[in-house]
């Protein structure tokens, strides 16, 4: 028998099929999820993509809140932050941002099954001790320890959200989004209706929605939005970013009066 462990690893694959672990069941789920919606992943819909028998998951996980559990933990210890510079902290900031965006953006919905199956095992040491660097960083900025963790909590919710809520819309278009009406400012869902009119049933009032509520009236400054530019989601993260930094550089300011 040869003592090189490489020859003792357990195979990928035996006859054909995927060799499971309880690791690669939770690596199984990730992908899935970057190509389904959240709601799609099931233990049966996960075997399928794996052709196994569902029984044959239940040997490394116990039902599907610790197979999301599994992956939630790989996704955590995947997550590699730049360094924290406090010398340069508004700048070292912004790249942590950029960064963990494009760490989200890689596994879409990851955050918000997280979220929704609240998922409250997933503590992996990775993410602790990320985390726990990130109030550091704030706490070296200038923050109070308190207001430093509410900075570092504040900063991941600002970045998962703007994934899970733009960015997504963009990568991932919803059956029921043009992806056209994503470069029109304002979008169409920021103009009020067109009136109905309906034949043989006379005409609806003009100055009335369509819905038959009260009236919209003037909007000046939607109208005025469709003389500029859309923003790209880019700008928009960018312009998030600025929004922060300078939040909590007079924040900090305040903490050293």
């Amino acid at each position: 028998m040869s003592s090189n462990p490489a020859a003792r690893r357990r195979p990928t694959h035996r006859k054909g099929r995927p060799t499971l672990t309880r690791e690669s069941v939770g690596r199984a789920a990730l992908d899935f999820l970057d190509h389904h919606g959240p709601a799609e992943l099931t233990m049966r819909s996960l075997a399928a993509d794996l052709g196994v028998s569902p029984r044959a998951l239940y040997n490394y996980v116990e039902d599907r809140r610790d197979l999301l559990t599994v992956a939630a933990e790989l996704f955590e210890s995947e997550w590699r932050p730049p360094e924290l510079k406090s010398g340069r902290w508004r700048e070292s900031l912004r790249s942590y941002c950029r960064a963990l965006r494009a760490h989200y953006r890689s596994h879409p919905g990851m955050t918000t099954l997280a979220l929704t199956e609240n998922i409250t095992m997933a503590r992996h040491p990775t993410m602790l001790r990320n985390v726990d660097t990130l109030i550091g960083f704030f706490e070296a900025a200038g923050l109070s320890l308190q207001d430093a963790y509410r900075a570092c909590m504040e900063t991941i919710r600002l970045v998962a959200g703007f994934v899970e809520l733009q960015d997504i819309v963009y990568d991932r278009p919803p059956a029921h989004v043009n992806p056209a009406d994503l470069a029109q400012l304002p979008p169409p869902w920021l103009r009020p209706k067109e009136p109905e009119n309906s034949e043989g049933s006379g005409s609806s009032n003009a100055s009335e929605g369509s819905d038959g509520s009260e009236p919209v009236g003037d909007l000046p400054h939607l109208a005025r939005l469709g003389e500029l530019e859309p923003d790209s989601p880019d700008t928009l993260f960018a312009f998030s970013l600025d929004i922060l930094v300078e939040g909590i550089a007079a924040r900090a300011a305040r903490s050293g009066e």
